[in-house]
C-alpha cells in the first residue's frame, strides 16, 4: 500500500463523526448520480440496439444505484453513538450492510446469467448501430476506474467496510464493460454474433466473484475473524512491549466492529504491586494501545499476579500471534 494511503488513515479518526458522515454522504450521492446515468443510457442503447451484452452491463451499474444507497445508510447508522439498547455502538450496521450488497450482487449475477442464456437458446445475436455499444462502454470503462478510485480511498480514510465493497464492485464493473468493449470490437470487425451473449456470460461470472467474494468476508467478520486483525495484534504486542512491568500478554482477542475494534486481554504483573499500581498500569497500556490505533474504540484489560499458572481458555499469545499472522 501507498504511503499516502497510510497517512490519510489517521485524517479522520472515530472520534471525527461529522467528517466521516459527511465524506460518506457525498461519496455514496456522486456515486448515484453517476451510477443512475450510465445504468440509464447503457439500458436505453440495448434497447436500441438488442445488444444483450451491454443491457447485463447496465443492470449491472442498476444494482450500483442500491449499493451506494445502502452504502450511504449503513454510514448514518454507524456513526450513532452507543447507547442503551447498543452498548457496543452501531458500527456492525456497515458489516449488515455489506452481506446485503454481497446478495444483491450475486441476485444481478443470476439476472444476467438467465438472460445470456436465454438469448442463445433463441438465437437472436443481431445487434443494430453496434457503434453506440462501442462508445458507451468505453464511457464506462474511464468513468467506472474514476469512481474506483475515489470511492476506495473514501473507504479507506474513514475506515469504512461497506465502501471498500463498494469501491471493489466498481473496478469489477470496469472488467464488465471492457469485456463488452472487446466483444462490440469482435462483432464489428468478424461479424462474430454470438460473441455479445457470450461475453454477457462472462460478465456474470465477474460479478459472481465479487458478491460470493464479499459473503465470505463478511461471514468471518461475523465470526471475529478478519484479515486485518493481525495488524491490530500486532500493534497490542508491540504496545505492551514498551512497558518494563507488563508481562506475558495473553488471552488476546480483537473483534471487529465495521470500523472499530474491541480488545480484550491479560497481563501479568508484580503481585507486590497495589491495586492502584496495577490499575494505573492497565490504563496506561489501554491508552498507549489507543493511541497507536485510533480505530481500536475499546480495550479490557485484566490483570494477574507474574506467573499465574491458572487455565484460561481462549485467546491469543504472542507465540500464536506470530504464527498465525506472522511477522507484521
Amino acid at each position: 500500500m501507498e504511503r499516502s494511503d497510510k497517512n490519510s488513515f489517521r485524517e479522520v479518526t472515530i472520534s471525527d463523526s461529522k467528517t466521516r458522515e459527511k465524506m460518506a454522504i457525498k461519496a455514496s450521492i456522486i456515486g448515484m448520480i453517476i451510477n443512475g446515468a450510465l445504468a440509464f443510457f447503457k439500458i436505453f442503447i440495448a434497447i436500441i440496439t438488442g445488444s444483450i451484452a451491454i443491457l447485463a452491463d447496465g443492470i449491472d451499474t442498476g444494482t450500483d444505484i442500491i449499493t451506494s444507497l445502502l452504502t450511504l445508510i449503513a454510514s448514518k447508522i454507524s456513526n450513532k453513538p452507543a447507547d442503551e439498547s447498543h452498548p457496543f455502538g452501531h458500527e456492525p450496521a456497515e458489516t449488515i450492510v455489506t452481506k446485503v450488497l454481497s446478495l444483491v450482487i450475486i441476485y444481478a449475477g443470476v439476472q444476467v446469467l438467465k438472460n445470456a442464456i436465454q438469448s442463445i437458446i433463441i438465437g437472436n445475436y443481431m445487434i443494430e448501430n453496434a457503434k453506440l455499444v462501442l462508445w458507451i462502454s468505453l464511457i464506462s470503462i474511464f468513468t467506472k476506474y474514476g469512481l474506483y478510485k475515489y470511492k476506495y480511498r473514501v473507504g479507506k480514510r474513514i475506515k469504512s467496510s461497506s465502501f471498500i465493497a463498494d469501491a471493489l464492485n466498481m473496478r469489477n464493473d470496469i472488467l464488465t464493460s471492457f469485456s463488452v468493449f472487446i466483444g462490440i470490437i469482435f462483432y464489428l470487425l468478424f461479424d462474430i454474433t454470438w460473441v455479445d451473449p457470450l461475453v454477457a456470460i462472462i460478465v456474470s461470472m465477474f460479478i459472481f466473484r465479487v458478491g460470493i467474494r464479499m459473503f465470505i468476508e463478511t461471514s468471518d467478520e461475523f465470526m471475529g475473524s478478519s484479515r486485518e486483525l493481525g495488524e491490530i495484534y500486532s500493534n497490542i504486542l508491540e504496545t505492551t512491549q514498551k512497558f518494563d512491568n507488563v508481562f506475558n500478554p495473553h488471552k488476546i482477542r480483537v473483534r471487529k466492529a465495521g470500523y472499530v475494534y474491541f480488545v480484550e486481554m491479560h497481563i501479568e504483573v508484580d503481585e507486590k504491586m497495589t491495586i492502584r499500581e496495577a490499575n494505573d498500569i492497565a490504563s496506561q497500556v489501554e491508552k498507549e494501545i489507543k493511541k497507536v490505533n485510533p480505530y481500536i474504540k475499546d480495550v479490557i484489560i485484566h490483570v494477574e499476579p507474574l506467573g499465574n499458572k491458572e487455565k484460561e481458555g481462549y485467546g491469543l499469545d504472542e507465540k500464536s500471534i506470530k504464527r498465525i499472522f506472522g511477522n507484521k
